[in-house]
């Protein structure tokens, strides 16, 4: 997986999301990671510039989110 996102500022635009609007799994929820926006492309990120960040991508705010899930579960190994 390609996380760009590691390569460059978070400069991007940030995307304000209203996590109640979408039916999200709980650790997103939870955590509420930052969602940047880059092109036609959705970036998030928890932990922006530390060794334990959790990176997710994906064409669509849901999409990342759930990427981004799906990273973290990766990460905690649960």
């Amino acid at each position: 997986m390609n996380y760009n996102m590691k390569h460059t500022s978070l400069d991007k635009e940030k995307v304000q999301v209203d996590f109640t609007s979408m039916n999200l799994p709980a650790t997103v929820l939870n955590f509420r990671p930052e969602v940047y926006s880059d092109g036609d492309m959705y970036y998030c990120v928890l932990g922006a510039g530390t060794d334990q960040a959790i990176y997710g991508e994906g064409n669509t705010v849901e999409a990342a989110l759930l990427n981004w899930e799906k990273a973290y579960h990766e990460r905690s190994g649960k």
